[in-house]
């Protein structure tokens, strides 16, 4: 239950930041995280949607097997935080982690049939809870919505 001092300390953040960017998107990944979180739980998942990308980016290499270092440059992310998940997701079964056979000092990310099976979950998941959104809003609304996410994305990739 929220209490008074908790909705006026909301209220007064809101005051002051809720025409922040930097604020409100980060507050919108927020909730959108959360929702997927929930939804990955509902279908008996034991991930959360910030281990995702590093399923997709396996996913979508194929059978080119990926480095731990690729994967935390293509994520930009630091590869102490990548190889934690890592191993958070081979502990759960989502993936495999195997010495390179060329270079044993790298090891490879190979995705297992399950991690195949929640990654295409995922996708579903996205896709729905992205249909959830954007079904309350109309094409034009969309349209540009995208359009200024896109612009923004590219000022800040500068």
């Amino acid at each position: 239950m929220i209490t008074n001092r908790e909705e006026e300390l909301k209220a007064k953040f809101s005051k002051r930041m809720g025409r922040s960017l930097i604020f409100t998107a980060n507050h919108m990944g927020h909730l959108l995280a959360k929702q997927s979180n929930r939804e990955l739980i509902r279908l008996g998942f034991t991930l959360q949607i910030e281990q995702v990308p590093i399923l997709f980016m396996v996913y979508f290499s194929g059978e080119d097997l990926l480095s731990q270092q690729e994967i935390a440059n293509m994520l930009q992310k630091d590869k102490s935080g990548i190889q934690r998940s890592l191993r958070t997701l081979e502990r759960d079964g989502y993936l495999r982690i195997v010495p390179d056979s060329i270079d044993r000092r790298k090891n490879l990310i190979q995705l297992t049939p399950a991690g195949k099976m929640v990654v295409e979950k995922a996708i579903e998941t996205a896709e729905t809870i992205d249909k959830q959104v954007t079904d309350q809003l109309t094409a034009e609304e969309l349209d540009a919505f995208l359009a200024t996410l896109r612009k923004i994305s590219s000022i800040l990739e500068k």
